[in-house]
């Protein structure tokens, strides 16, 4: 298996196993770095940093026959909506994906809370699919967990609806607030039937108040009965997951 040796190699990792995607190579575009970053006084990789560890990793694996199921961009530090160049970095990871390995889907994982800016957007569709943390009812419960005001929560389902492959990814969690709350999961219900996503996983993690004193998960006896009932309200596809981690350690 191809190796890097210098200080990027921490962008790229894999390929590895996983569940969910089968052969992943996964990318973190908020890898902090010593130089060739975005501004001064950040951490975050330039596009040509990124694109170029890419590459030679890339082409290597196909080069020596390595099997790819998935390419998985995402954000250790720092949200992949919230990189300045996040544009040309998926243009060319669009590009090294179609010449090398053609049949592997290529992923994003966001957590944004604002989808408001049109390049964003765009950029954004440009993935295979876009999978977004998406673990609230209510304008209340939004608040509690993220620290947003309500406006926001009402502006970010709005502009879901541009997505044609969007993926909720949904943690239910008990504390320290509560979305397995009956009202909770109808107020769910009504905001995904306006974001109209190609698909919602469930799943008994923290999600959004991760890190929140007294943050506890929801069963999965719990999870798979909301996820019946979402399924029912809304008519989309609702599947139980179990959450994985995508970047290794």
């Amino acid at each position: 298996m191809a190796k890097t040796k210098d200080a990027t190699s921490q962008i790229l990792h894999g390929p590895h196993e996983t569940r969910r995607f089968g052969r992943t190579i996964t990318i973190d575009l908020s890898a902090p770095q010593l130089g060739l970053v975005v501004e001064r006084g950040s951490s975050l990789p330039r596009a040509s940093v990124v694109v170029t560890t890419c590459a030679r990793e890339i082409i290597a694996h196909s080069k020596e026959g390595i099997k790819v199921d998935t390419i998985v961009v995402v954000g250790s530090e720092t949200d992949p909506a919230d990189h300045p160049d996040l544009r040309e970095i998926t243009e060319n990871l669009r590009a090294l994906r179609d010449k090398w390995f053609s049949r592997a889907k290529l992923l994003v994982f966001t957590k944004t809370r604002d989808l408001s800016c049109y390049d964003v957007r765009a950029t954004l569709a440009m993935y295979s699919a876009v999978h977004l943390e998406f673990d609230w009812g209510t304008a209340k419960n939004w608040t509690a967990a993220t620290g947003e005001k309500g406006p926001a929560f009402g502006a970010l389902v709005d502009d879901c609806h541009h997505f044609d492959h969007l993926v909720l990814e949904v943690s239910l969690f008990r504390a320290p607030i509560d979305n397995t709350a009956a009202n909770e999961v109808t107020a769910m219900g009504k905001k995904f039937q306006i974001m109209k996503p190609q698909e919602i996983l469930v799943m008994c993690a923290t999600g959004s108040v991760t890190g929140k004193k007294g943050a506890k998960a929801a069963t999965k006896s719990q999870r798979d009965k909301i996820a019946d009932q979402l399924a029912e309200a809304t008519g989309i596809s609702v599947q139980p997951e179990d959450f994985e981690v995508l970047l290794p350690s």
